[in-house]
């Protein structure tokens, strides 16, 4: 059991305030323990949460960071700018207890500090009452791309084949869903500081095609990737896009209107710092 300051669905991880409480936790825990959610008495907490069994996290051995994470924040939840249950572990199900029964309708017991900062064994009388309860499966909120491509990097995982790129949108926007990336790709050997701008599924992949088509072996133009970021939707990737290209509109090449011409790299680089933070 731990105690929280609310619930919210879809389900974020199981959130703790320090590594050391998170490292603590796993090593109670084995595969297949749940950790049942109560709501504290403090004034953080809503009324009609408090003292109350919220839900029940299966939580993975995955460590995370909570704000990898769409989690909903409340007042008092950062400090100086920190969040205040910065690390967490990824669940792989959840569940909402629709009840909400007091605590002390489940235990006759006086819980410590640990059972907020870190989790605490209930015993089999406990254990009993609450698995007697109805449980409601919730949908789990998904970290985002960024850290998805973390967590496959860490564990050596093949990425998801991206699809195949292609030059029409219409033909690929069926998968505006996926994640994807806004990428500027230097050219080299045309004019001074000329950056192709744009998006797709693996930027890496598109650089390929492009040069498979430019032939920079025999003195044609090369595409080298400059800057890119990953966005949790194909979607936001065109957005991005799409902005910087308004952004940088006059040095629009006249042939191409996605390559940009005499643009310093630090312009580029302001430009794209705005597009990412939103601010364009």
């Amino acid at each position: 059991m731990t105690k929280v300051w609310g619930w919210d669905v879809p389900v974020g991880p199981l959130q703790f305030s320090t590594s050391g409480w998170r490292d603590n936790a796993l090593r109670q825990l084995a595969d297949g323990d749940r950790v049942v959610l109560v709501g504290t008495t403090g004034d953080q907490t809503p009324d009609d949460m408090k003292g109350r069994l919220l839900g029940v996290m299966e939580p993975s051995r995955e460590p995370v960071m909570s704000l990898d994470f769409d989690v909903r924040a409340r007042p008092g939840d950062f400090v100086d700018g920190e969040y205040k249950w910065p690390v967490g572990l990824m669940n792989l199900r959840a569940w909402s207890l629709p009840q909400r029964p007091k605590l002390n309708q489940v235990s006759n017991r006086r819980f410590a500090m640990d059972s907020a900062q870190g989790i605490v064994l209930l015993n089999d009388d406990e254990t009993v009452r609450v698995r007697s309860l109805d449980w409601l499966e919730e949908a789990l909120l998904q970290p985002t791309a960024q850290a998805q491509a973390r967590i496959a990097k860490r564990h050596g995982t093949a990425k998801r084949t991206a699809p195949m790129p292609t030059t029409t949108r219409r033909g690929v926007m069926h998968m505006r869903r996926a994640p994807a990336y806004t990428y500027a790709m230097r050219i080299v050997g045309g004019q001074p500081n000329a950056f192709k701008i744009g998006w797709a599924f693996d930027f890496k992949q598109r650089a390929r095609q492009f040069n498979r088509a430019a032939m920079p072996g025999l003195g044609g133009l090369e595409y080298k990737p400059f800057r890119y970021h990953l966005w949790d939707t194909a979607r936001q990737a065109y957005a991005m896009e799409q902005a910087l290209l308004a952004k940088l509109s006059e040095r629009l090449h006249d042939d191409n209107r996605e390559i940009v011409t005499s643009l310093s790299d630090k312009a580029l680089d302001s430009a794209w710092l705005a597009a990412v933070s939103g601010k364009l």
